[in-house]
This record gives structure tokens, sequence and C-alpha cells, in this order.
């Protein structure tokens, strides 16, 4: 694992169950989702302790690390997590003080990966692919 890691993986790794598209654009991370989802939400985390969330009740959340002042140079992490309109069976049933007719609870699905800011931009990586079309 602390291969991958320090790889940077870039977009999806391990084990994840998220169908999104990286939408990154100067200084703003997004997210198209494939699929139907509900309570979105992305965390960011980066140089000097930065750290930013963004939720959305049904619509992928952004955000534009401009809002947060300087944009650092450095890695940053994301992850993006989301409930699917499947239900999870419960084998004990939580008594938390709600009617016994509440809802099952919604499988939880999620995405992470890192991306590199330079200059106060996200870097696009190129992937080998992509370099082998230019040589």
């Amino acid at each position: 694992m602390a291969a991958v890691l320090a790889s940077g993986c870039f977009g999806s790794c391990l084990a994840e169950d998220l169908q999104a598209e990286q939408k990154f654009d100067d200084a703003v991370v997004g997210f198209d989702l494939k699929g139907a989802f509900s309570n979105l939400t992305l965390s960011i985390a980066g140089p000097n302790d930065f750290a930013a969330t963004s939720f959305s009740k049904s619509d992928p959340p952004s955000i534009d690390l401009r809002r947060f002042g300087t944009v650092e140079d450095g890695t940053y992490t994301y992850q993006l997590t989301a409930a699917t309109d499947e239900k999870v069976k419960s084998r004990t049933r939580l008594d938390n003080g709600r009617d016994r007719g509440s809802a099952e609870p919604l499988r939880s699905v999620s995405t992470s990966g890192t991306f590199n800011v330079k200059d106060g931009v996200i870097v696009k990586r190129v992937s080998a692919k992509e370099n082998k079309r230019d040589e």
C-alpha cells in the first residue's frame, strides 16, 4: 500500500466504488458522477494544514481552492463519499428513539486520490498512453 501511496495515484485508488470522473480546472476540484447518488461530501487536505469540505444533498460538490486564500504548491488529497439508493439490511435495529418504520440505511460508496498544485494551479498529469502519442 505504501508503494501505491508513494506513486501518487491520480484519481481512483484501491477498492473504491464511486464512479466519478475528475473535473479539475485551474484551482477548482469537482467531479462528474456516473449514476444517481445523494448526500455527497468532498473533503480535501493539503500543505500547511489546508482542509476544506463541501456537502451537497444531490449534486456533485466542488471546491475552489482560491476561496481559502493563496493556493499553496504541493500534493493534495481528496475523498468523495456518497450514498446510493441501495438499502443495507441491518441484523440488529438500532433503537434511536425514532419510529420503527424509519428507513434502512443506504449503502455508502467513495473514491479518493491525489493531485498536485504548481504556481497556484492544479497540474494535469499526463498518462503514459498520452505521453507515447506525443513522441
